[in-house]
């Protein structure tokens, strides 16, 4: 409140206590691209000099499946949805296109069989 002030004597209000409440909120999934960006490095020297030019660059980090596009967190709610929850993969399919995202049935069953 702002106006801490008696309504009887004008006398300043002190803090006696306080009421505390809680509330449920549902906050819906978020599926996000998450962008790696490696740079390339070169000898300007060997590129000029020679015909192989040696190329660095650092290493992918690393994935649950090789040279695959699911992490970790994306690959557990598939699983967790499918065997805890019954979710058949034609509904995940269903919700993921919702999101904007084309993701077949063949490809989540495919990931699922490599995480195994």
């Amino acid at each position: 409140i702002e106006d801490k002030t008696c309504g009887c004597c004008g006398g300043e209000l002190h803090k006696m206590g306080e009421d505390k409440s809680e509330k449920l909120e549902f906050i819906p999934a978020q599926i996000k691209v998450i962008e790696h960006i490696r740079p390339k490095y070169a000898c300007r020297h060997c590129d000029k000099s020679s015909t192989h030019t040696p190329i660095k660059q650092a290493a992918m980090p690393a994935m649950p499946i090789n040279k695959g596009i699911a992490t970790a967190s994306l690959l557990a709610q598939l699983i967790t949805s499918k065997y805890q929850y019954g979710l058949p993969l034609y509904r995940q399919e269903a919700m993921f296109k919702q999101y904007g995202i084309e993701l077949s049935r063949q490809t989540m069953s495919s990931w699922i069989d490599k995480s195994a």
